[in-house]
């Protein structure tokens, strides 16, 4: 019995070390189970985001490449298009000064000049009111500080107006200064050539459908 009494009391003194020594051992290797399974998670996701990052860093150069090619391409054809654009210009004015030297029936205008007579105004009459052959004030639009402007770029007759693009009137309107911005001229050839065809009628169901010469 005394033996027994003494274990008892030696087991029961030293329990607590005893489940100490047991806990632990086994709080370290779950703490150390834990960080091992959060540093392998952090190491995956970690590689996943800098794959992310290498395929972003290779889409953004790809886009720059094909953004600095866009760029020059479209240089190269603002380039080509300014020279087109300076090539019609030049074409019109061309064309304006041989239609000022021949006359419609293929002649001279100095040989119709060498044999001068009697002066005489053609007109017509057009919704109502006596208008004068080849008035470009007529085209709905063109009032007269821009039939001006007009008659100075060598456009004078309805037919040479029914020949010049709208890219080349706006030209002559941006040449008049900025209070010629508001003015539309898309419509005016067409006007134009309406009346040098005497197509009345037409000229005047057009022009109730415009305001100001614009659509």
């Amino acid at each position: 019995m005394y033996f027994a009494y003494i274990f008892l009391n030696s087991f029961t003194e030293n329990l607590p070390v005893g489940l100490a020594l047991c806990i632990v051992p086994f709080l370290l290797g779950w703490l150390f189970a834990y960080i091992y399974h959060k540093v392998t998670a952090l190491r995956d996701e970690n590689a996943e985001l800098q794959l992310k990052v290498s395929d972003q860093t290779n889409a953004i150069t790809e886009l720059r490449m094909n953004l600095s090619k866009t760029e020059s391409e479209l240089e190269t054809k603002s380039g080509d298009l300014r020279k087109a654009k300076d090539s019609l210009i030049l074409c019109e004015s061309e064309r304006n000064a041989l239609r000022e030297q021949v006359g419609d029936d293929g002649k001279s205008s100095k040989a119709v000049k060498a044999a001068p007579k009697a002066a005489e105004v053609r007109t017509v009459m057009f919704a109502g009111a006596k208008v004068k052959w080849d008035d470009l004030e007529i085209v709905e639009g063109i009032g007269p500080k821009i039939a001006k402007l007009m008659h100075d770029a060598g456009i004078t007759t309805w037919d040479q107006l029914s020949m010049t693009s709208p890219y080349r009137l706006r030209e002559i309107l941006d040449g008049g200064g900025p209070q010629y911005n508001i003015h539309d001229p898309e419509t005016w050839p067409q006007q134009a050539d309406l009346a040098s065809k005497e197509k009345w009628d037409d000229l005047k169901k057009l022009q109730d459908e415009l305001t100001g010469g614009k659509a």
